[in-house]
């Protein structure tokens, strides 16, 4: 759930919000519409904990799944494969158990067999390949292909890695249960029909909170239940 209280926003000396209470609790799927620039993507990143608000305090006690119209990508020398995976800690996980698996086939190491196996349990404990295959799964639907996940972030277009994000925050909500809150600006850019499609049936199914911005009126008229305006 995410609580503002007594929330004022500015532009420069311009008031967007003034003392103004908002809750978005699990259910909640709303969507925050308005002309451009009255402030919708300020808020959200305020309410995310990405910028401060000029007044009001603002509790969160839920997961966040936060994308931003620029969203920013983390390291580009990794895979797009991997940033998904790292919403979980999967990659790094991964990585380790890869690195005595070349050991073990040198030196059967009794120590490295306790740690490979303490690994794999961690591994399991968040899904392990299920849930790899579930993070290729999402990133098909998004439209990215396997080559693309092989190739490093700063190697892709604008528009993957803003769908390699999208996958993250996707992926990471999934292995919540679906009961995080999620922050979408825009989610539908770079995205072909048929992966708007999917997202909106997705997000329609999201069991925790939501708050969408976005000019496709289709995907409001079939996900959202509130509107903010």
């Amino acid at each position: 759930m995410i609580t503002a209280t007594g929330l004022e926003l500015r532009a420069g000396s311009r008031i967007l919000l003034s003392d103004t209470t908002l809750r978005v609790q699990p259910g909640d799927r709303i969507g925050l519409v308005g002309r451009n620039g009255a402030g919708k993507t300020t808020t959200l990143k305020v309410l995310a904990g990405e910028g401060q608000p000029y007044a009001g305090q603002i509790d969160q006690r839920s997961a966040i799944g936060y994308l931003p119209q620029d969203p920013r990508t983390g390291d580009l020398e990794v895979t797009g494969r991997d940033r998904v995976l790292s919403a979980r800690g999967l990659d790094v996980l991964m990585s380790q158990m890869q690195e005595i698996e070349a050991r073990l086939a040198e030196d059967a190491d009794e120590k490295l067999v306790r740690r490979y196996g303490a690994l794999e349990d961690q591994f399991a404990a968040l899904g392990g390949y299920a849930a790899e295959a579930e993070a290729a799964r999402i990133c098909a639907n998004l439209g990215l292909p396997d080559r693309a996940l092989a190739q490093t972030i700063g190697t892709l277009s604008g528009g993957q890695r803003r769908r390699i994000e999208l996958a993250r925050i996707l992926f990471r909500d999934a292995g919540e249960n679906g009961g995080g809150i999620l922050l979408l600006d825009e989610p539908t850019n770079h995205l072909d029909a048929d992966s708007i499609t999917w997202l909106r049936g997705f997000l329609a199914n999201h069991k925790g909170g939501l708050i969408v911005i976005s000019h496709d009126g289709a995907l409001l008229e079939s996900v959202v239940n509130k509107v903010w305006f």
